[in-house]
């Protein structure tokens, strides 16, 4: 995929510390990037998906069991870990869910509950015998192979698809308190740092100073 341009991705607004988030069109490249004729690009896809479509930080990609993933009132459900314990069901868009269970016949575990639904894979690009969960590092390795691969270079990590999220979320027309529940904040202050509307670089009055 050749580096996308004209199209920066937002920063995290000054001071904040938070981590940078994706503009619109580089959300689209991640999600494209990866090579569906492949088991490592279906299982990268999914997990793509699944931080930037579901909300799910890096650690609660990587914990869940294939029983976890299942319906629920006519609609896809993955029940994520909650801190201090429990479970977080959120509603998983349909896109993330065909890409979910394309990847699962592909790899063959799909029947398998207690087993991990992403794991890794050998070398060779093949599914390992072992039932393992990919660790949270490796979550945030395939996260900036793609940004890379569309043109980021430095800046990104898996937490990055979490903010992207709820910026896109809230821009959409989602209300502040549904985004603070699915995402699982106990305080909306701590959802509102990851609000970057107002601090988009596209909008920035530079760019309509021309002369």
């Amino acid at each position: 995929m050749q580096p996308l341009s004209g199209d920066p991705a937002q920063a995290a607004p000054p001071g904040g510390g938070e981590p940078l988030d994706f503009t619109q069109k580089y959300k689209r490249a991640l999600l494209d990037a990866s090579d569906p004729t492949t088991l490592r690009g279906l299982r990268d896809r999914a997990l793509l998906s699944i931080g930037l479509q579901v909300r799910a930080s890096r650690s609660k990609i990587a914990r869940p069991a294939v029983k976890d993933f299942h319906q629920s009132q006519g609609c896809w459900s993955l029940d994520l870990v909650r801190k201090g314990g429990g479970s977080l069901p959120v509603r998983v868009n349909l896109q993330t869910a065909q890409r979910l269970h394309e990847y699962l016949a592909a790899a063959g575990h799909g029947a398998d509950p207690e087993g991990a639904p992403l794991r890794p894979l050998g070398a060779n690009g093949r599914a390992n015998d072992g039932r393992r969960h990919l660790s949270p590092d490796m979550v945030d390795r395939v996260l900036r192979k793609y940004a890379e691969k569309s043109g980021l270079t430095s800046g990104f990590s898996a937490h990055s698809m979490r903010a992207t999220f709820i910026t896109m979320a809230l821009q959409n027309g989602a209300s502040l308190e549904d985004v603070q529940r699915d995402v699982g904040h106990a305080d909306p202050t701590t959802t509102k740092r990851y609000d970057r509307r107002a601090h988009n670089p596209e909008k920035s009055a530079s760019f309509f100073a021309n002369y």
